[in-house]
């Protein structure tokens, strides 16, 4: 399978999850592109691959990919300095940035905290907390029974709770 074929036959499939993830069709078009480079660059790895798994690598690529731009700081920088004054009104209008950057030290302090837990707490409590992934994901992730996960995310909740009233006099946990 060649690179051409691949991108003609997917091109329109990974577009479109650009576009659903992104909403910009400027964006979805460069992100479309990344897609397809990552892939190419990585393509001896999958060429071997049966084309629904090579279907399947490409979609997660875009996913993961768009989940990083919306999460870096060019597209919130982007959403900021938008030329279009009615987006950044309503942007401030929907984002308080002072109560974003009491959020973002707010979960800047709990994450020092999770990291000082003693094992197991801090990875489950990373996972759980942090990477808000699921009793699921996380059971596979850290190879943990599910019924001791969930007793494990108990006692590290508690522990947690105790650190942050010691430190912030209960005030901080709600």
């Amino acid at each position: 399978m060649s690179i051409e074929y691949i991108v003609n036959k997917y091109t329109n499939l990974i577009y479109k999850i650009c576009l659903d993830m992104l909403s910009s069709s400027p964006d979805a078009q460069d992100m479309s592109q990344e897609v397809f480079l990552s892939f190419y660059l990585h393509m001896e790895e999958y060429i071997s691959l049966p084309e629904n798994d090579i279907k399947n690598i490409l979609c997660k690529i875009a996913l993961n990919k768009c989940k990083d731009y919306l999460k870096s700081k060019s597209y919130k920088l982007k959403l900021l300095t938008n030329d279009d004054e009615t987006d950044l009104a309503n942007y401030e209008e929907d984002n308080n940035i002072l109560e974003e950057i009491i959020k973002q030290d707010s979960q800047n302090y709990i994450q020092k905290i999770i990291n000082e837990l003693k094992e197991p707490y801090n990875d489950i409590l990373y996972c759980y907390y942090i990477d808000c992934l699921s009793l699921d994901e996380i059971s596979s992730k850290l190879n943990i029974a599910k019924p001791t996960l969930k007793v494990q995310i108990y006692r590290g909740k508690k522990i947690l709770k105790e650190k942050l009233e010691g430190d912030y006099g209960g005030g901080f946990i709600s």
